[in-house]
């Protein structure tokens, strides 16, 4: 059992991993550009995502990690590292509340086909307000990445004590 737990939980971080270094990405690289001359740097990333978009980078793991998370926390029958896969599945479901609130309240007016109606004050507004919850999220999944390698560690000091 702690086997196949820990295999999950090793998923489960690789995902948030994925989700957390993408996210970081566009806060150090993408989003601080948007917040200059606003409405003309949306315009170019409209006219730079003809093909595909961030969208098929980021929802399948966006979806697919918390659920591993919550996978592992669920098939952990005994005891031991228990608490730390309640915490983790704890920031997980607290990570996918910030990012379903960016992607419905903030996403969807940025890269919606109206963003051109919105005006350069409340599209500036959006992009402040994305960097900000961004790093939240980015908190949310690094805590739930480190509560998942502490169950695992403890998992694995398990099955090394009862091998001894």
């Amino acid at each position: 059992m702690d086997r196949r737990t820990q295999r999950v939980i090793l998923a489960a971080m690789l995902g948030m991993l994925h989700w957390l270094f993408g996210n970081l990405y566009e806060e150090v690289v993408i989003a601080p550009n948007w917040i200059v001359d606003t409405p003309n740097q949306l315009q170019r990333l409209h006219a730079f995502f003809v093909r595909t978009t961030p969208t098929t980078y980021f929802v399948p793991v966006s979806f697919l990690a918390p659920v591993l998370v919550w996978i592992a926390h669920a098939i952990q029958r005994g005891a031991l590292a228990r608490a730390e896969l309640r915490r983790a599945s704890l920031f997980a479901a607290l990570a996918s509340v910030v990012n379903a609130l960016i992607v419905t309240s903030i996403v969807t007016r940025l890269f919606g086909p109206a963003y051109a109606s919105e005006s350069g004050a409340t599209l500036h507004d959006l992009c402040v307000r994305w960097n900000v919850l961004n790093v939240v999220r980015m908190a949310f999944a690094a805590a739930t990445v480190f509560w998942l390698f502490a169950a695992f560690r403890r998992l694995d000091r398990g099955r090394w004590e009862r091998q001894q």
